[in-house]
C-alpha cells in the first residue's frame, strides 16, 4: 500500500425520480413528511457526487438505500449518475431494503391520488444491475438466499474493502446467516494473510446509541451487540454503516482485547447531507465530515440550511396547526406520516392543547411548569432563567438536528442549556423510581432516554464529524 489512501463514504441517497410525481396535494403531503428531500434529490445527489469528483478521494463507497423505494425508474436515473461518476473515479455500492421496496408499497403521485402500480427491482436483480459498481471487480463474492451479494474488492494494492449485504439473516432480522458470516471470517483471514489493511461497510447500523435503544427492544440490542463483538474478534475493526439517518461513532472492546468502531453515517439525501472524507494509513482511518453546502434544483440554488429547515418542516407545521387551532390540518399532517385518521383525531383531543402550549412557551416557562408539578425538583431554576428567551420549540428542533448531524452544535456538561435539557429528559425516570413502579421495560426505556440526553447535547464520546478510527 502507498503511505496513505484517500476515499469518501456516503450513505442513503434515497434517489427519487420526479417521474413518480413532484406536485399536487398527495405528493406535497408525502414530501413534507420526510426528513429527506424527494424531488430535490436529483439536485442533491448530483451536487454531492460532483464535490467528491473534484476532491482528492481516490474512490467512493455508498452504504445502501440508493433509491427511495426500489422504483425501477429511480434505479435507472441513479445508475446513470454512477456511470458518469465512474468515468472519473471508482465507486463501490451495496444495496439495501429500500432498493427492493421491502414493504411492498411503492408509490407515485397524481394530484390528490396515490398509486401503487410502480415497477420495482426485485432483490435478485440488484447484484447484476449494479455489477459495474463493485461486484464485477470482486476478488471474492457471497450470494445470500435472496441472491444479493456481499463482496470483497481491492481498490488499491494492500487494501481490502468488505462490502457486505446484511439485509436478512434468514431468520427475519438484518444481519448474517452462519454460513454468510463464516465466509466473512474466511475472507478476513485471507486479507490478513495478504498483508492487507481491511475495513468494511454494510447498510444497517449495529452499534446502537442510547436513543436507538429506546426504539429497539432488548433482544435486538443484545443481537446487535454480539455482532459487533463477532466482527471485532474476527479481525475487522472498522465498519461504515447507514440506515438510521443519524450520524454517530461508537467503539467497543471485547473480552479478548479486540476493538470495533462503527461509523454510522447520516443520509446524503437530506439534512445534514454528510460526505465523510477518509485517509487510510497503516495506523487507522482519519475521518472528517463535510456537509453539502449547496445544490441546484430547477435553476435555483438551495443551501444546507434549506435541508435543515425541511427536516423539521412537518414538526413545525404540526406545532403551528395546534397553535392556531387548525384541527383538520393537524389531523391531516399526522395521517401523512402513517397515523390512522381515528388515532389522529384522538391525539388532537388529548394532545392538541399540550402541543399548542409547547408551541407558545419558552424553555423557562416550561421549566416553571415542570417545577410546579415536582415541587421545584425537576429543572435547576437558575439555569432555566438564563434560557427565558429561548422558545421551547427551538430546543426541541435543535435536539432533533443533533440526532441527525452528530451534534455539530455541542453543549458542554454543566452549561445551563445542558443542565436544563438533561434534567427534563431524566424526569420521567425519576418519577417512575419515586412511584416505585417495577415495570422493567418502562425502566429500561426511560434509562436509555436519560442517557441519550447526554449524547444529544455533547455528541458522545467520539466526535462523529472529526475522528480517528484505529485499525
Amino acid at each position: 500500500m502507498n503511505n496513505q489512501v484517500k476515499f469518501a463514504v456516503i450513505a442513503d441517497p434515497h434517489y427519487y425520480s420526479e417521474k413518480l410525481g413532484n406536485s399536487g396535494i398527495a405528493y406535497t403531503m408525502r414530501a413534507n413528511s420526510d426528513q429527506k428531500m424527494l424531488a430535490h434529490s436529483k439536485g442533491v445527489i448530483a451536487a454531492a457526487l460532483e464535490e467528491i469528483k473534484n476532491s482528492d478521494a481516490e474512490f467512493l463507497l455508498i452504504a445502501g438505500d440508493l433509491t427511495n423505494d426500489g422504483e425501477r425508474v429511480s434505479h435507472e436515473e441513479m445508475r446513470h449518475f454512477l456511470y458518469e461518476f465512474k468515468k472519473v473515479k471508482p465507486v463501490f455500492v451495496i444495496t439495501a431494503t429500500h432498493d427492493w421496496c421491502c414493504d411492498g408499497n411503492p408509490r407515485r403521485f397524481e394530484g390528490a391520488k396515490v398509486y401503487h402500480d410502480v415497477e420495482t427491482l426485485k432483490p435478485e436483480e440488484l447484484r447484476d444491475y449494479y455489477k459495474d459498481f463493485g461486484p464485477g471487480d470482486a476478488i471474492s463474492e457471497y450470494f445470500t438466499h435472496q441472491n444479493k451479494s456481499s463482496y470483497v474488492v481491492r481498490p488499491c494494492e494492500g487494501v481490502s474493502v468488505f462490502c457486505l449485504d446484511d439485509d436478512q439473516d434468514g431468520k427475519g432480522n438484518s444481519g448474517y446467516s452462519e454460513e454468510h458470516f463464516n465466509w466473512i471470517k474466511q475472507e478476513i483471514k485471507n486479507a490478513k494473510e495478504r498483508g492487507d489493511l481491511i475495513f468494511g461497510m454494510q447498510h444497517h447500523h449495529v452499534f446502537l446509541t442510547e436513543f436507538d435503544k429506546v426504539i429497539n427492544g432488548k433482544g435486538a440490542v443484545e443481537r446487535k451487540q454480539k455482532l459487533c463483538e463477532d466482527f471485532a474478534d474476527s479481525g475487522l475493526s472498522v465498519m461504515f454503516t447507514g440506515h438510521s439517518h443519524m450520524q454517530h461513532i461508537r467503539r467497543i472492546e471485547t473480552e479478548k482485547g479486540n476493538h470495533f468502531y462503527e461509523f454510522n453515517i447520516a443520509s446524503i439525501g437530506g439534512y445534514p447531507a454528510p460526505i465523510v472524507y477518509c485517509t487510510l494509513t497503516d495506523k487507522g482511518i482519519t475521518a472528517k465530515t463535510e456537509h453539502l453546502k449547496q445544490y441546484e434544483y430547477n435553476g435555483k440554488i438551495y443551501t444546507n440550511e434549506h435541508l435543515k429547515n425541511h427536516a423539521t418542516f412537518l414538526f413545525q407545521n404540526v406545532f403551528d396547526a395546534a397553535k392556531e387551532n387548525r384541527k383538520l390540518e393537524f389531523i391531516t399532517l399526522l395521517v401523512s406520516i402513517g397515523v390512522s385518521n381515528k388515532k389522529a383525531k384522538k391525539l388532537w383531543t388529548f394532545l392538541g392543547g399540550t402541543v399548542k402550549k409547547i408551541a407558545e412557551i419558552s424553555v423557562y416557562k416550561a421549566a416553571v411548569v415542570m417545577n410546579r408539578l415536582t415541587f421545584g425538583k425537576a429543572v435547576p431554576k437558575k439555569d432555566a432563567k438564563q434560557l427565558k428567551n429561548v422558545p421551547l420549540t427551538d430546543m426541541i428542533f435543535s435536539a432533533f438536528h443533533s440526532l441527525l448531524d452528530g451534534s455539530i452544535e455541542k453543549h458542554e456538561v454543566g452549561t445551563p442549556y445542558y443542565n436544563v435539557f438533561t434534567s427534563a429528559l431524566s424526569l420521567p425516570l425519576r418519577i417512575v423510581k419515586k412511584l416505585r413502579i417495577k415495570n422493567n421495560n418502562i425502566i429500561r426505556i426511560l434509562t436509555h432516554l436519560e442517557k441519550a440526553s447526554h449524547e444529544i447535547m455533547t455528541g458522545g464520546e467520539i466526535d462523529a464529524n472529526d475522528a480517528f478510527l484505529e485499525l
